[in-house]
């Protein structure tokens, strides 16, 4: 992985002895896991930001028992699609902008086809419960935690990037995609888990998709993924809710009767994929 810029004065970062360094001297060390902590203190906006080890446990439980696949089918679909439009030679670079612990990377690099070109896959999170748990367990992978806000990329260096579900800044989307790339967005479609509005709120109302298309993109693929999931067990249905803002939000009472009541959800994703405008 070459294209990783230092977080202090953004050279390029280079391997060595397990240490990320730039050529002003600032250096990273490889956790154990195998990922770089590229987030500097003064950029946190808590202890640790993002995702606690419960969550992040949860989300992995959920995820892996394949509830979610069909999302990971579609977002692995647009992905070999783009791949067919690539004619240079050489190395094409994926990267998850919020990876968590590491899932859908994981099946895009299933799903993809690899034969016509190396990939690299690369990810960040500012959960360093989530960094850990995914460099674990993909090695093959890279990892850093960092924010979304402040890719520590460089300029042109993605094929594309990946983004389920997590905030970003556009500017540095557009900043780090070459100019053939392709961002890809998932974000919640107006029915997305209803039950769960319905459960918690006295007058549940559809989630509101906004359509401003980003500064410097034009939309090129729009679609929607929609799908009915059955969580036969009370811990399945924890889980979920701990990938979701209900579970700050709600009463520790709604929330336990949904657990304990609940069994069928609906899933709306909307999916964008956006070029350099």
């Amino acid at each position: 992985m070459s294209s990783w810029i230092c977080p202090s004065c953004s050279n390029m970062l280079l391997l060595s002895n397990k240490v990320w360094a730039c050529s002003n001297g600032h250096s990273y060390d490889v956790a154990k896991e195998g990922y770089v902590n590229l987030l500097l203190v003064q950029n946190k906006n808590s202890k640790q930001p993002g995702d606690n080890k419960k969550m992040v446990n949860g989300r992995r439980a959920f995820l892996e028992q394949g509830f979610y696949q069909p999302l990971a089918d579609s977002i692995s679909k647009i992905f070999n699609q783009h791949l067919a439009t690539v004619t240079e030679h050489g190395e094409v670079n994926f990267f998850d902008a919020g990876c968590g612990e590491g899932y859908y990377m994981s099946q895009v690099s299933q799903l993809c086809n690899q034969d016509k070109v190396k990939i690299e896959f690369s990810g960040l999170d500012i959960s360093k419960f989530a960094v850990q748990k995914a460099a674990k367990k993909y090695p093959e992978n890279h990892f850093a935690v960092a924010s979304t806000f402040q890719l520590p990329l460089a300029n042109n260096s993605q094929d594309a990037v990946l983004q389920i579900f997590a905030p970003s800044s556009e500017r540095e989307v557009h900043r780090v995609l070459k100019s053939s790339g392709i961002w890809i967005t998932v974000n919640p479609a107006a029915h997305h888990l209803f039950e769960f509005k319905q459960a918690l709120y006295d007058k549940p109302t559809e989630h509101k998709v906004a359509q401003v298309i980003p500064d410097g993109f034009v939309l090129a693929q729009q679609l929607n993924v929609s799908f009915v999931i059955q969580l036969t067990e009370p811990q399945q249905r924890e889980n979920l809710l701990m990938m979701t803002p209900y579970y700050w939000s709600a009463t520790a009472e709604k929330k336990q009767n949904l657990v304990d009541n609940l069994q069928q959800f609906t899933t709306d994703f909307d999916i964008c994929v956006y070029l350099k405008g």
